[in-house]
């Protein structure tokens, strides 16, 4: 049975080298050689191999962590930068996206603000427009006083000409000469009627202007009196 040991290098004092030689095409020996030689190790020769081998192993051993760490620290940093950049863009498209969407909704919010006041408008004026002909209709004195409002609303002239509805007209002819005295310097008024004066509505006129007291001239002004309201606030 073979064996095999390990020698330390202080163990190698006294151990030979072997060297076979080789053999010829006849298969003997080469007759200028022994068939082996021994030569003992020297211990200058294996203390200079052990020192050539700690000299080159360590630099070996250590120039490939230090490499290897190198090359992983580049990596690192490369995919950080790489990672940075990539969160910097989808950063930066985000904050596109978001100041697209405030300006959409700025817009639809003036679009929804001005939708909103008109149709706010609408109804108030439709109310408005309910409650004036239900009150004509249950007060039919009320044109009277539209025109006494309109008279002393005009310009004062000596002549005034006021348009009525055809179903007011009855009533204002018969009480023309109170409007006649209750204003100081009026000397005469003449009635006509209008179909498309709405009942409980006057336009009053004169050389020097006139007055609409109509029911729609009415609402216009209550109309355009809210729209300022509303774009003042």
């Amino acid at each position: 049975m073979l064996s095999s040991k390990i020698f330390r290098s202080n163990d190698t004092q006294g151990l030979k080298r072997i060297s076979f030689r080789e053999f010829g095409a006849d298969g003997q020996v080469v007759e200028d050689g022994l068939l082996f030689e021994d030569e003992s190790f020297s211990e200058e020769a294996v203390s200079t191999a052990q020192q050539d081998q700690s000299e080159q192993s360590p630099a070996h051993h250590q120039a490939a962590p230090a490499d290897l760490g190198k090359q992983i620290e580049e990596a690192y940093l490369q995919g950080k930068e790489e990672g940075q950049q990539e969160i910097r863009l989808q950063f930066d498209s985000s904050l596109e996206m978001l100041a697209q969407g405030i300006e959409e909704v700025s817009r639809l919010r003036a679009t929804l603000l001005q939708n909103s006041t008109q149709d706010m408008l609408r109804l108030v004026l439709s109310i408005a427009r309910q409650v004036i002909h239900g009150e004509v209709s249950l007060n039919r004195e009320l044109i009277l006083t539209t025109i006494d409002k309109a008279l002393r609303a005009a310009v004062r002239s000596d002549h005034y000409h006021i348009k009525v509805h055809p179903d007011d007209l009855a009533l204002v002819t018969e009480k023309k000469p109170l409007f006649i005295t209750s204003i100081n310097g009026l000397e005469s008024i003449t009635v006509e009627g209008d179909p498309q004066i709405a009942q409980g509505g006057c336009l009053v006129e004169s050389d020097l202007g006139a007055v609409d007291a109509t029911i729609e001239g009415q609402l216009e002004e209550i109309r355009r009196t809210l729209l300022s309201t509303v774009e003042q606030g």
